[in-house]
């Protein structure tokens, strides 16, 4: 059985003092302490961990100075758990489930936290052993790919990383839904035990929506035995990290939504958050899906408001960046792919996502099990106009990067490398490229072994715009970018040239490319109405010299 200290354990002080002096007074209580020479104990001499936060699910306190802390009476609380602090790890599991009389001991160890926060976000896995099993979970679909290599690759690919933690973001189990009950513990216990007790880094779980059985009667007790509280936080590296659960029972009928309780328990949680410290938010569904509930609008206010780092979900088996205001968040695809049928909807294969947090900037990449392919972040939309970005990444160290257009001449591209993976990113220049479909394909060079090789499908639109357009609209076009199909040189004066498509004449200012009057050129660049030059291409891959 996985991680016994982690599970629902009581542990009943027999010592008196830290510092002294009695636990904690009648109720219910406990103490935090530095478990200095790793027993789980609490020790003569070991000393209290003072402003820890511990909570029962709506009430949140800190420990005094020797450790100690007492929660009000909660008829409702299922556990008491501990937000981890920084610098610091359980040795005996983060939380107890409730018992009467009970008192809670929660050793810790310290830790290593210099570099970056790496961590890994495995979601959907919908976990079924086998076909016929998947089937019973969803009549609609067919497993085609057996889930085990996938789990076995995850864990040989993740703890080599040594993350400092790994979040399973829901929908853990294939569906709690259909199968009979103990069919559905079947598959949380291999889960369980079978996979995430394999880690050799923390694990911490949130609930989606096909991990909740949809009988009031049993509800997310299936889940709470297994991975305990179903919302809770943590802390590492100078990072707030809460874990939310959105599913609430109507019935039989399932939305979602937060608690009323859960919201007063975040509330009280994030008043306790330094002022600059970062907030990564983590649950299963995407904003677009969370029900019209008060407590969901205040949520939205609440995090908005806290001016979180992220909020990462799951949920849609695709990768996405969903919004960048009022809070960046993005939507992970799914280890299963799409439900073990195939690759995910987006492309993407089977995988998980990596991400760094460094001086307060969150990056991450798809990783996909067992090879190395390239992930592009940028573009985003299947239809390009003028210019966009590029940004793709790839795992390992890269040299060098170039992309091309249809097989044509290569571009060279900025690349850089945090330790874990290489991104290379720039500008887009389309405007030359006819109206229709295009492929475009980036080749790392990497430092060791062969070149990687991704390719995306566009098609590509270039409007009919002439000069004329621009300069009589300004309310549309000023401050923004804009892009000429070809525009013919009437005059070199020194690096500025004039030039014309027929309908007004421009000044380029240093125009980077060698050219005479009559050659023809393309420029993309911010245009500015009241500029003696009012294309401004602040790129070199924005200036074009076109063939006569």
């Amino acid at each position: 059985m996985r991680r016994l200290a982690r599970r629902a354990v009581v542990v009943a002080l027999v010592m008196v003092g830290v510092g002294g002096s009695a636990l904690f007074a009648a109720g219910v209580g406990g103490v935090v302490f530095l478990d200095k020479n790793h027993n789980g104990a609490l020790d003569s001499g070991e000393t209290g961990v003072s402003g820890a936060v511990v909570s029962d699910g709506l009430n949140v306190v800190r420990t005094d100075d020797a450790g100690r802390f007492s929660l009000p009476d909660n008829n409702g609380a299922r556990f008491v758990f501990l937000s981890t602090p920084n610098g610091m790890k359980p040795s005996a599991g983060w939380y107890r489930a409730v018992a009467e009389g009970g008192s809670y001991v929660f050793p810790l160890e310290t830790r290593d936290e210099s570099g970056p926060l790496v961590f890994a976000q495995l979601s959907d896995i919908h976990y079924a052993p086998d076909p016929e099993a998947f089937s019973r979970a969803f009549a609609d679909r067919e497993m085609a790919f057996l889930p085990n290599g996938t789990l076995d690759g995850l864990v040989a690919e993740i703890n080599p990383l040594a993350p400092d933690f790994v979040i399973l973001t829901g929908d853990i189990i294939a569906n709690a839904k259909g199968p009979e009950l103990d069919e559905v513990k079947s598959w949380f216990t291999t889960m369980d035990d079978g996979f995430v007790s394999r880690f050799t880094v923390p694990v911490y779980e949130a609930m989606g929506n096909h991990d909740e059985v949809r009988d009031p009667a049993v509800d997310k007790a299936v889940y709470e035995d297994h991975f305990g509280p179903t919302y809770y936080s943590f802390n590492v590296k100078g990072t707030h990290c809460v874990v939310l659960d959105l599913h609430q029972l109507q019935g039989t009928s399932q939305i979602y939504s937060l608690s009323a309780a859960e919201l007063d328990w975040l509330r009280r949680d994030l008043a306790l958050v330094g002022a600059n410290a970062p907030i990564l938010v983590f649950c299963h569904e995407p904003t677009p899906d969370w029900a019209q509930t008060p407590e969901n609008a205040a949520l939205w206010d609440l995090l908005a408001g806290s001016n979180i780092t992220a909020l990462l979900n799951g949920h849609w088996h695709t990768n996405f960046v969903l919004r960048e205001e009022p809070f960046y968040e993005l939507t992970s695809g799914a280890v299963c792919g799409s439900w073990w049928e195939g690759p995910n909807p987006d492309g993407t294969g089977f995988g998980y996502r990596i991400y760094e947090m460094s001086r307060g900037r969150l990056a991450s990449t798809w990783r996909t099990v067992g090879a190395n392919v390239v992930s592009f972040t940028s573009p985003t939309a299947a239809a390009l106009t003028w210019t966009d970005r590029l940004v793709a990444s790839v795992w390992g160290e890269a040299a060098s990067a170039a992309y091309c257009w249809d097989g044509g001449a290569n571009v060279t591209i900025d690349v850089a490398s945090n330790g874990l993976w290489s991104t290379a990113a720039g500008n887009l220049n389309v405007a030359t490229l006819p109206s229709g479909y295009h492929t475009l394909t980036i080749t790392f060079s990497m430092t060791s072994g062969g070149p990687i090789v991704g390719r995306q499908a566009f098609y590509v639109f270039v409007p009919g715009l002439s000069l004329s357009d621009f300069i009589d609209h300004p309310e549309v076009f000023q401050g923004k970018m804009v892009g000429t199909t070809a525009l013919e040189v009437r005059a070199v004066m020194g690096a500025d040239i004039s030039a014309t498509d027929g309908t007004k004449t421009i000044i380029v200012a240093k125009f980077p490319l060698s050219v005479a009057k009559g050659d023809r050129v393309s420029v993309v660049g911010m245009y500015r109405a009241t500029s003696a030059d009012p294309i401004k291409a602040f790129d070199l891959i924005f200036s074009v010299k076109l063939a006569k």
